[in-house]
């Protein structure tokens, strides 16, 4: 399709063919067989959208069915005169403060013809931008599904970051939970939220760092992470690396980059403050004893009191130790070993699909489940059967 946009201060007639000079005398059997231009009410077929910019502005011409048939926010336009973003000039006319004039003309083609074209991970992520601040839900789920289909190391954590700004950060649905239900089951679940996709396609980018972590914490980008993002990732019990000193070590770039973000000195007290619980989440007690003396060596972590009680595990095994309750926890928790596998992610596209990962991963996850059927009790079922349905959307 040609682009509609136009410059601004340009008229319908301005567009008209051009005539020659010649000229015919009308004679009495002559009549008109068609309205003159001007009387044509275009305002009734069509709707212009002027997008402000600073040098100059643009007019994007829509059908206005299509936009009044959309059920998103540019839909009231045409009862409630405008909303917070689009302003009401005149009958048909309404003026638009956006930025990305190529983004927002796509958008309208959107809601005219269904379909849009994806260029890359940033390209789709400022359509959902839009999509999202006009609500319009349709076009929300396919950037996500897009979005999932196209998740690699590489765009990972930029659509993680992303996520944040659509309020989306909940507990993330388990892809465990989606097993074992029949296609006639899905199908009696009502429709699926954007709010619902978002929460699918958060999980499957921290499956996929889980997957990757070694790589993906390697990455620039990790020692820019909120307090909040980066413990939603070292928290997760299934990061596949070689050894706990990749975490280690990530935790240390990021405490150094925080203390410099918060203009406090560099020191191992300062660091562990800003990283506060996040200091635990390594398994010491799976590294040999000389690779944790290194690690401290360079930055502790763990306080005195806490590197003398592991030191003392490494040695005796706790044998003659008098341990708080609390100590204990935090000791079988740096000696518990991580999952070979994370969980398989929710299929939102071709690239999500249980099929593609391997065999060994699928019988995991299998085995997981039965062995934690057992365990559910009535409630939680009911809140996984309201999810499952994700699995078969692209069947």
């Amino acid at each position: 399709m040609g682009k509609m946009v136009k410059p601004f201060g340009s008229t319908y007639a301005e567009n008209e063919p051009l005539t020659t000079t010649t000229t015919t005398q009308p004679t009495a059997n002559m009549t008109a067989s068609a309205p003159p231009m001007e009387d044509l009410d275009l305002s009734s077929t069509y709707v212009e959208f002027i997008l402000l910019g600073d040098r100059e502005n643009y007019v994007i011409r829509a059908d206005k069915n299509a936009i009044a048939q959309s059920q998103c926010e540019l839909s009231r336009i045409f009862e409630s005169g405008g909303t917070t973003a689009v302003r009401r000039i005149d009958e048909g006319r309404f003026s638009v403060s956006e930025s990305n004039k190529e983004n927002f003309e796509l958008f309208i083609r959107y809601l005219e013809t269904k379909f849009i074209k994806f260029h890359d991970t940033q390209h789709t992520l400022e359509l959902l931008e839009i999509a999202s601040r006009y609500r319009c839900a349709d076009l929300e789920m396919k950037c996500v599904k897009e979005l999932d289909m196209f998740l690699t190391v590489e765009s990972v954590m930029k659509v993680f970051r992303a996520l944040w700004l659509y309020n989306s950060i909940i507990p993330p649905v388990k892809a465990k939970d989606l097993r074992g239900k029949s296609r006639q089951e899905a199908k009696e679940f009502p429709n699926f939220t954007p709010e619902e996709y978002f929460a699918a396609l958060l999980n499957n980018c921290l499956q996929l760092i889980e997957m990757h972590a070694e790589e993906i914490f390697q990455q620039p980008e990790m020692t820019k992470l909120s307090f909040k993002e980066l413990e939603m990732i070292v928290k997760r019990d299934a990061l596949q690396m070689s050894y706990e000193t990749v975490l280690y070590d990530l935790l240390s770039a990021w405490s150094k980059e925080e203390c410099l973000r918060k203009n406090i000195d560099i020191t191992s007290e300062n660091r562990r403050r800003v990283l506060g619980a996040l200091c635990y989440t390594p398994r010491y007690l799976t590294m040999s004893l000389s690779e944790f003396q290194s690690l401290k060596d360079r930055v502790e972590l763990l306080d005195a009191t806490e590197i003398a009680l592991v030191t003392d595990v490494f040695k005796n095994n706790k044998k003659g130790l008098n341990l708080t309750p609390e100590q204990t926890e935090l000791i079988e928790n740096f000696k518990k070993s991580r999952p070979p596998f994370p969980l398989l992610p929710i299929q939102l596209s071709e690239r999500s699909n249980a099929k593609n990962y391997p065999k060994k991963m699928r019988r995991y996850v299998a085995e997981l489940e039965k062995e934690n059927e057992p365990k559910r009790n009535c409630c939680h079922r009911t809140i996984l059967n309201c999810v499952t349905a994700f699995a078969f959307i692209f069947d």
